[in-house]
């Protein structure tokens, strides 16, 4: 009945500026076949909440005051809008005149609209601003938290390469410990094994000339048991040998460690010499 009684007052207050109401899905319109895109407006009802959609311009807007703005309605989808407005309960009227003047839709006549993101409703807005809100605190709780934690692994990083480091310093330390122990070992074990591989040599020391002398005697020795005829020897109390014992008593006593460190000694004397007739030259 509410319904009916504000339609009645919408109509009054239209004729007074020439407009008519007609029931859009009435048969007496529905008889006359008019495309919805060759009217200029359409007043919708469901319960109390009115609104219009109209044509401004060449262009139709749904003037839904529960949207956050203007929704532009392509032609192609008139049709089809309308006809969704009457399945949800809404009452359609065709709005039949000339329409007063109206600043945007002499505005519109010149320039066509584009609209990128479709009005919301106002409800749907606020909704969609209260989880953002409660996005938003979530967000930041996470930032905080997450910067709490970014110091707390900083510190926990600084402090295990802190130990890492003090665990690197003593391995070293400990490495140079073994390494002068095993170097001591080292050097105590050669200093046994030079001992004990020093030849005990006899404490009287050659020299190279005394070494020579001796040598020719023994020399001088030989060719002259070489020339005596045999079975005669040129001294009857000796008898030649060719023994080492033999050929070390006679030159002086000396053993064949002895000999090889006077013959050493006498070539390294002989290099020398050498050597320095070199720089002489």
């Amino acid at each position: 009945m509410e319904s009916i009684f504000h339609e009645k007052v919408i109509s009054n207050a239209l004729k007074v500026w020439g407009l008519e109401l007609i029931l859009f899905n009435s048969p007496e319109y529905q008889r006359l076949r008019i495309d919805p895109i060759n009217e200029r407006s359409f007043i919708c009802n469901y319960k109390e909440h009115w609104f219009t959609v109209r044509k401004l311009g060449k262009q139709w807007f749904n003037l839904n005051s529960l949207l956050t703005g203007p929704e532009l309605i392509s032609d192609t989808y008139l049709a089809l809008f309308l006809a969704q407005l009457q399945q949800e309960g809404y009452s359609i009227f065709v709005v039949k005149g000339d329409l007063p003047d109206c600043e945007a839709d002499q505005l519109l006549q010149m320039i066509r609209v584009q609209q990128m993101h479709r009005p919301k409703l106002i409800g749907e807005e606020l909704a969609q601003l209260k989880e953002q809100r409660v996005q938003k605190t979530d967000l930041e709780q996470a930032v905080e938290i997450n910067d709490g934690s970014g110091v707390l692994d900083e510190d926990e990083e600084d402090l295990q390469r802190a130990l890492a480091l003090s665990r690197q310093q003593i391995d070293m330390e400990d490495e140079e410990a073994d390494l002068r122990r095993a170097i001591q070992l080292s050097m105590q074990g050669s200093s046994r094994n030079t001992s004990q591989d020093i030849p005990q040599t006899s404490s009287t020391q050659l020299t190279s000339e005394e070494l020579r002398k001796r040598r020719e005697a023994y020399f001088e020795k030989q060719q002259q048991q070489q020339q005596d005829p045999p079975g005669q020897l040129s001294h009857p109390c000796e008898t030649p040998t060719t023994s080492p014992e033999a050929l070390g008593s006679d030159l002086g006593g000396m053993s064949e460690e002895d000999m090889l460190q006077a013959a050493v000694t006498m070539s390294l004397e002989t290099v020398r010499n050498n050597f320095i007739t070199e720089e002489k030259k």
